[in-house]
């Protein structure tokens, strides 16, 4: 049997303070609250590089600047959010700043959703800075110290 070498590190950000509302719940996260949310990134590769790194970490300055606009006291609303019309004049009058996470495309307010939002955008970005040498594996979202959901394409 052929094993094939695979080489993995991670990377913490965070925290971002980003609020959102789950408006399908039928509880109190259908309210507006928030997180400082952690993204956790789970780098892979099948060779080292010349330093003997998967990923060179002080390279993700600009994956990082990508997160705080996205997220960074920023209100996430669901593209389908019966409210969307309300909050836009909201964030129109600046009272909040919000990011319309696009449902269609499997992203959404929530940790779950907001993975893959990530990975999406992130991994090319990784791609790029690596010339295909390395990828994002996985990543994963803490809104707190007890609660995550992870993306794994």
């Amino acid at each position: 049997m052929l094993q094939l070498d695979m080489y993995r590190s991670t990377k913490k950000i965070g925290p971002i303070s980003t609020g959102h509302r789950q408006w399908r719940d039928d509880g109190h996260c259908s309210y507006v609250h928030g997180y400082g949310r952690y993204v956790q990134f789970t780098f892979a590769s099948d060779a080292l590089d010349h330093r003997g790194w998967v990923m060179d970490f002080g390279g993700l300055k600009g994956v990082k600047k990508w997160l705080e606009e996205q997220w960074d006291h920023r209100l996430l609303l669901a593209s389908d959010d019966p409210l969307l019309d309300e909050f836009r004049k909201i964030d129109e009058l600046g009272g909040c700043n919000i990011n319309v996470m696009d449902v269609a495309k499997g992203y959404g307010p929530g940790i779950e959703q907001s993975c893959k939002f990530v990975y999406d955008h992130v991994n090319p970005m990784i791609q790029e800075a690596t010339d295909g040498k390395a990828w994002l594996e996985k990543v994963e979202v803490w809104e707190h110290e007890l609660n995550s959901a992870f993306y794994t394409p």
